[in-house]
């Protein structure tokens, strides 16, 4: 007769230990945290290309400065057959303010709106707002305000775009994907510099172009005194004030930029989050020269 093994192979049936068991519980851990990473990393790219998809619809609905003319002209030659395309004004009123007609229709949509940030052959190209009562309610939401991992370039509350303060303060999301004030890192390069001296803020009562006189990295330390608090400078008392900020600022930079500025210039400081110490910053100051 022939034995019967089934009973026999059961038994040796190998039982798992607990360290079996506890790799088995470790493996699905490790692959549920993969899975998670995975799909955190593509809504974290899914959000930023959406962003940088409404940041380039809001531009294109920017026309350019020469479908204006002077408003003096506008109204001389409105509604004049022989003019040809009628003449549009280059200021529209809108709630008691002139603003300039090229951005009433995204101030229409959002009146935090204050102006417009670009920095030509990168992708720096925003909106800029304001909201002095809440400074960082921009800082997780987009123009339309709604919850953004980018935000929306916002100016400091005690900066001045009206009348402006000596200096400007925006600050910037440096986004790893390449996007908002990420490009600011790119100064770091002496070549970056010479070839995008240039900074385009215009706000929404008129335009200017500004000039790069120093570019650095720094960090904010609340305890520590004695740093130099870039983000603290908004006018200066009496000159020296002013030539402390500018001279502080081209200490810092690790190249020359021969360009510099005096009391009476105004300037704007760009600012994003650098990541080369604890509460790093990159800082880009610029003069107006128009």
């Amino acid at each position: 007769m022939k034995e019967d093994t089934t009973k026999h192979t059961k038994g040796r049936k190998k039982k798992k230990t607990v360290k079996d068991r506890l790799l088995d519980v470790l493996l699905i851990f490790f692959i549920l945290v993969f899975v998670g990473c995975g799909g955190y990393l593509g809504y974290y790219y899914y959000m930023i290309h959406k962003g940088q998809a409404r940041a380039e619809e809001l531009s294109e609905m920017i026309p350019e400065d020469d479908e204006y003319v002077d408003e003096e002209f506008y109204y001389a030659t409105a509604g004049d057959a022989e003019s040809g395309t009628p003449a549009v004004a280059m200021f529209t009123e809108i709630d008691g303010k002139m603003i300039l007609t090229k951005y009433s229709k995204l101030y229409e949509m959002n009146k935090d709106m204050v102006g417009w940030l670009y920095i030509p052959g990168t992708l720096i190209s925003y909106p800029v707002v304001q909201t002095p009562e809440d400074e960082e309610y921009y800082l997780r939401r987009d123009f339309d305000k709604k919850d953004s991992m980018s935000g929306t370039l916002f100016v400091s509350k005690y900066s001045d775009v009206v009348k402006p303060t000596d200096n400007v303060v925006i600050y910037g999301h440096n986004m790893k994907a390449g996007t908002m004030f990420h490009a600011l890192l790119e100064y770091e390069n002496e070549d970056f510099y010479k070839e995008h001296k240039t900074v385009i803020f215009n706000t929404i009562y008129g335009n200017a172009e500004y000039e790069v006189i120093a570019a650095f990295k720094t960090n904010i330390k609340e305890v520590d005194d004695t740093g130099f608090k870039y983000y603290q400078f908004f006018d200066a008392d009496v000159p020296e004030e002013f030539d402390d900020y500018v001279l502080n600022c081209k200490n810092l930079t690790p190249y020359d930029i021969p360009v510099t500025a005096s009391y009476g210039d105004k300037l704007i400081t760009l600012s994003t989050c650098s990541y080369h110490t604890d509460e790093g910053r990159y800082v880009v100051v610029a003069k107006r020269v128009k």
